[in-house]
C-alpha cells in the first residue's frame, strides 16, 4: 500500500541505531562477527522493524510473520528483487530468481510447467537411483570406524542428482571442480552484496580475479552442456525441456544466454542449498537420537524392498515433518532482500522508496509466540493441524507468494527420499560432541565439518 502523508499523520519512523554522517551504521558492523548475528543483535535491540543505514544504502529488517506476509504476498509489486540482487546477477545473470517485471513473468510462464508436483514425477526415478547408488558406495566403510565428511558426501549426492536432472548425465568428478567454483563464486557475490562499499569488479584484486576465473569455468561448463543439449534435442533432461519451452503468449523460446542464466541458477540452488540442508539435518538428528527410531520405523515399513515413487512421499509423513523442522531451523536462504519501489507503510511504520527490505527467515522461523521453545528440534510442530494454526509467512523456507521457489517440490522430495533411504540402510554416529555454529555466506553454513561414522542397520 502506498500512502499520502497528509492522510496518514500518525505514521512513525522505524527505530534506528545512532550513526555517523555518510557512513550511517557501518561502524557498528564488526568484521569478527557474522552479518546474520549482527542483524539478530539489531532486532533484539530495536524490534521487529528496524531501520539501518549502511553507507548510502537504507535497509529495513523485516522479521515478524505478518510483516513478512505484507512484503511477499499482500504487496509484492512494491517489493522487487531490484538492486538487492546486483551482486548475485554477476554470477547467475538475469535468471528467474534475479529478474523482475516482464522478463520474470515470461520466464515464470516458460518454466512453471516443468516444476509442478506432477512434473517432478518424471525425475523421481532418476533421483532415487542416484541416492541408492551413492549410498551403496558407503558399504565398504560401514563398521570400520572411518569417518565420512558428511558435508562433502551430501554435496556429491546433490551434485549427482542435479546434474542428472538438468543435463541427463552424472557429471561426477567433473562436477566436483565446477561445484568448487560455484561455492567460491557464491561466497564472493554474497560478501559483495552485504558490503556497503563494493569496489568495482574491474579492479585487479585477488578476490576479483578468482571470481572471474570461477565464473569463466562455470560459463564454459554450462555452455558446453547447452551445445550438447541442442544436438540431442530428444534427451530426457530438464535442459531439453528448457530448450523446447515456448511462451504461450508470445511464442518465444529462450535464447542461449537466458538458458545459461536459468541453468546456472538451477544448478546452484539444486546442489548447494539442498546439500547444506541435508548436512544440517544429520547434525540435528545426531543431537536428538530419540527421533531416529520413529524415522527408521517409518522407512522400514514404507520402503521395504521397493524403490520409492512420487506416491511414496505421502506415506512418509513423519520424515516430511523432520525435513520441515530442519528447514525451519536452517532455512536454505537465511536472508532475503527486496527493493522498495514506492514508499509504503507496514504496521504504522514508514518504509521509504529505494530502500532494501531485509527479510530474515532464520529469525522469522524462531519468532517468539509463534514457535514455542524455538531453538529446539521438534518435528511434531509440523503436524498438519498445528501448521494450519500458525500465521501466514511464519514458515518461508522457499520464500513465499508469487515468487516462491519453483524447485521447492523437487527439493522436498530429494530430502525426504535421502533421509528415508539412508536411515533404512545405515545408522550415522557423529565423531565429535561439541555444537556446530552457523554462519551466513549466501546460505547457512556450518562453521566446522560434520564427521560421522557409518554402520549398517
Amino acid at each position: 500500500m502506498t500512502y499520502s502523508p497528509a492522510a496518514l499523520p500518525s505514521i512513525q519512523e522505524p527505530p534506528m541505531p545512532p550513526g555517523v554522517p555518510l557512513l550511517g551504521n557501518v561502524l557498528r558492523l564488526r568484521r569478527e562477527k557474522n552479518i546474520l548475528f549482527q542483524f539478530i543483535d539489531l532486532w533484539e535491540e530495536f524490534g521487529d522493524l528496524c531501520h539501518v543505514k549502511l553507507g548510502p544504502v537504507h535497509a529495513y529488517l523485516v522479521v515478524k510473520p505478518e510483516h513478512v506476509h505484507h512484503v511477499l504476498v499482500r504487496n509484492p509489486e512494491n517489493y522487487i528483487k531490484g538492486s538487492g540482487y546486483n551482486g548475485f546477477r554477476l554470477l547467475v545473470g538475469h535468471g528467474l530468481v534475479t529478474s523482475d517485471g516482464a522478463l520474470w513473468r515470461q520466464q515464470r510462464r516458460l518454466m512453471q510447467p516443468t516444476f509442478t508436483p506432477r512434473a517432478t514425477e518424471q525425475f523421481v526415478t532418476m533421483m532415487v537411483e542416484t541416492i541408492d547408488r551413492r549410498l551403496a558406495q558407503w558399504q565398504p566403510l560401514a563398521g570400520t570406524g572411518q569417518p565420512l565428511m558428511i558435508d562433502d558426501e551430501m554435496a556429491r549426492l546433490t551434485m549427482s542428482i542435479i546434474s542428472r536432472t538438468i543435463f541427463g548425465v552424472d557429471l561426477d568428478e567433473e562436477a566436483a571442480t565446477v561445484g568448487h567454483a560455484f561455492n567460491e563464486a557464491f561466497a564472493f557475490v554474497t560478501a559483495r552484496t552485504m558490503s556497503a562499499f563494493a569496489l568495482p569488479l574491474a579492479l585487479p584484486l585477488p578476490s576479483h580475479r578468482r571470481f572471474k576465473a570461477n565464473r569463466q569455468l562455470i560459463d564454459a561448463f554450462v555452455r558446453m552442456q547447452i551445445e550438447k543439449g541442442r544436438r540431442q534435442a530428444g534427451a530426457d533432461s530438464l535442459l531439453a525441456l528448457l530448450l523446447q519451452a515456448r511462451d504461450e503468449e508470445s511464442g518465444h523460446s529462450m535464447s542461449d544466454e537466458q538458458v545459461r542464466d536459468e541453468v546456472v541458477t538451477l544448478f546452484l540452488a539444486g546442489f548447494e542449498t539442498t546439500a547444506r540442508s541435508l548436512t544440517w539435518g544429520w547434525y540435528l538428528l545426531s543431537q536428538h537420537p530419540a527421533i531416529l527410531p520413529r524415522l527408521e520405523q517409518e522407512a522400514d515399513l514404507v520402503l521395504q524392498q521397493a524403490h520409492p515413487t512420487l506416491a511414496t512421499l505421502a506415506q512418509l509423513p513423519y520424515t516430511r515433518m523432520v525435513v520441515d523442522e530442519i528447514l525451519r531451523l536452517y532455512p536454505p536462504a537465511g536472508m532475503l532482500a527486496r527493493q522498495v519501489v514506492a514508499t509504503d507503510v507496514i504496521d504504522g511504520y514508514r518504509i521509504q522508496a529505494g530502500a532494501i527490505a531485509m527479510l530474515i527467515p532464520y529469525l522469522t522461523h524462531r519468532y517468539p509466540g509463534v514457535w514455542p521453545q524455538p531453538d529446539l528440534f521438534r518435528p511434531e510442530r509440523f503436524h498438519p493441524e498445528l501448521h494450519k494454526a500458525r500465521p501466514k509467512a511464519a514458515y518461508i523456507p522457499f520464500s513465499g507468494g508469487a515468487r516462491i521457489c519453483l524447485g521447492n517440490h523437487f527439493a522436498l522430495a530429494e530430502m525426504v527420499f535421502t533421509i528415508a533411504m539412508l536411515v533404512k540402510r545405515y545408522r550415522l554416529t557423529r565423531v565429535a560432541t561439541d555444537p556446530i555454529d552457523v554462519e551466513f555466506h549466501g546460505s547457512l553454513c556450518p562453521t566446522t565439518p560434520l564427521l560421522m561414522t557409518v554402520e549398517r542397520r
